[in-house]
């Protein structure tokens, strides 16, 4: 049974939706939840280093909620400047990842069989939100700690989480 291509299932239809579920993802999702992953990868690195050992415990809650704070703050300003793709950018994006011209998606829309189409992956996108490239300042960081201190037990780099748990002793975050 032929699909008409007129069916969300036609390959055209089925390219430009999933195209643009892709740049939304692109421009909105990645970008609102990279600040998050980011503070968790800068707490676990600090928490690797041992820099919260030191931190009275409301210090410890302070520097948590204020990264928390940053995030939400990063991820609001991200949904406020979000735009959703216009069909010329779905279309042309389509057409790009299949290496066709635009206006050869615009004339598929008429003909009964359609060839079917790829979806690109995800452009990560990450700079915009992130325009302080953190991201490589908490990965030398996790590098150089690896390199200088070795393997170091998982309780020491959670020990940067655990401000509102039990307290965990020096001797247990000392390296062994």
């Amino acid at each position: 049974m032929q699909q008409s291509n007129k069916s969300p299932l036609a390959p055209l239809n089925r390219g430009l939706f999933l195209t643009k579920a892709t740049m939304i993802w692109e421009r909105l999702l990645l970008p609102s939840l990279f600040p998050f992953v980011l503070l968790a990868l800068l707490v676990a690195v600090a928490g690797q280093w041992g820099l919260f050992g030191g931190l009275p415990k409301a210090a410890h809650i302070a520097v948590l909620v204020v990264g928390l704070i940053l995030c939400i703050i990063a991820a609001v300003r991200t949904t406020l400047r979000f735009r959703m793709p216009t069909f010329t950018e779905i279309n042309t994006r389509l057409a790009l990842d299949n290496d066709l011209r635009p206006e050869r998606l615009l004339a598929m829309r008429h003909e009964k069989q359609q060839p079917p189409l790829k979806v690109g992956k995800a452009k990560a996108g990450i700079a915009a939100s992130d325009p302080f490239a953190l991201r490589y300042v908490a990965l030398a960081a996790a590098i150089l700690s690896f390199l200088i201190q070795g393997p170091v037990s998982v309780k020491r780099v959670t020990s940067g989480f655990m401000s509102l748990g039990e307290n965990v002793p020096a001797s247990i975050l000392a390296r062994r």
